[in-house]
């Protein structure tokens, strides 16, 4: 027994010991936690308060949510609609959203395309206003005084007659010997004919025809080099037709005498109408006045009318003068156009006469 109390008074002792010793440990620590917190200043102090009150306030917030009766059915579905409504909404206002996209897409390119017309329209009104600036620039053009021309009786073309033509151009005249124009076409012509493919046409009672390849014809005549008065003489084709046409081309700006020739009693005009009158006995002269050579044409015609050249005039825009070969036939390269139905009344051909 002594020894027994002896070990237990001595694990008292110990156990005593160690409760000392961890009193004065804890004593320690706490004394050096408190030797090493910062004074309290007086803001952090009154912030600390604050930070108390708001947490007091929360809590006592979730406390009366925590005392407050549980929500009814009724308020949970009415809850519940609400927030299918707002879904929906949502739903409808990201639809718009997207429209709008898609209009600021559009009037985006809408205000390109119209960036793009504007600077179109301000280049065309830059180019109006150098035009307009060129045509302040440019003289403008005199009216020409207006010419009267009268007609006195007229008469027929003499059958036997020889008709030369004059061509009036601004103040040019041209000369045209249409009669020596055949003559040399037809004189080629007989002297080639021989070597034509042709075919006989006899009818009865009448003289046998030949009828020559129009093709071969014209190719030969583009061969030749032909002028009368320096004046280019072709035979163009006529493919619907059996009758070829000869033609007498002229330049309209370089004529056989001016206006201002006429004005000279031994100028060039002059001496073409002496070769008119050389030329046959019964000379007719039909003048061919294009719109902007009446002024011409007249100073013309009184020194004709002085030569005692019977004369007429048409009106004629043309820079060259046609008329037909009735001396030979060819064959058709195409077939002519239909006739007018029947019963279209056939308007009457003007009756070339002199005044």
């Amino acid at each position: 027994m002594d020894s027994l109390m002896d070990a237990l008074t001595n694990v008292v002792a110990v156990l005593i010991v160690i409760l000392l010793l961890l009193q004065v440990d804890v004593e320690n620590t706490v004394n050096k936690m408190f030797d090493e917190l910062p004074p309290a200043t007086p803001e952090a102090v009154a912030q600390s308060k604050l930070l108390l009150a708001d947490t007091e306030k929360k809590l006592e917030i979730e406390k009366e949510m925590l005392d407050a009766p549980a929500p009814t059915p009724e308020k949970l579905e009415q809850v519940r609609t609400d927030l299918s409504l707002l879904e929906k909404s949502l739903e409808v206002n990201k639809a718009k959203l997207l429209d709008l996209a898609k209009l600021k897409k559009l009037a985006e390119e809408k205000e390109k395309e119209s960036a793009e017309e504007k600077k179109k329209t301000d280049e065309r009104l830059a180019k109006i206003r150098d035009l307009e600036a060129l045509l302040d620039q440019t003289p403008r053009p005199k009216a020409q005084a207006a010419s009267v021309v009268s007609i006195p009786d007229s008469r027929p073309v003499p059958a036997n007659a020889d008709v030369f033509y004059c061509f009036i151009v601004e103040d040019q005249a041209h000369l045209v010997d249409a009669i020596e124009a055949k003559a040399m076409v037809m004189k080629i012509f007989d002297g080639k004919k021989k070597d034509f493919k042709s075919e006989r046409d006899r009818q009865p009672g009448e003289r046998t025809r030949y009828i020559y390849d129009q093709e071969e014809v014209v190719k030969f005549f583009e061969t030749q080099d032909m002028k009368v008065r320096n004046q280019k003489v072709i035979v163009p084709y006529n493919k619907p037709w059996t009758r070829l046409s000869y033609r007498v081309t002229f330049d309209p700006k370089n004529g056989d005498a001016s206006a201002a020739d006429m004005d000279q009693a031994d100028g060039r005009f002059h001496r073409m109408m002496d070769y008119v009158n050389r030329q046959s006995r019964k000379p007719v002269l039909i003048f061919k006045v294009h719109p902007n050579g009446f002024a011409t044409y007249l100073k013309a015609r009184q020194i004709a009318d002085e030569k005692k050249i019977p004369a007429g005039w048409e009106v004629d825009g043309n820079a060259f003068l046609s008329a037909p070969l009735d001396d030979f036939s060819v064959n058709r390269l195409e077939d002519p156009p239909p006739p007018p139905p029947a019963g279209t009344p056939t308007p009457p051909r003007p009756t070339r006469k002199l005044d």
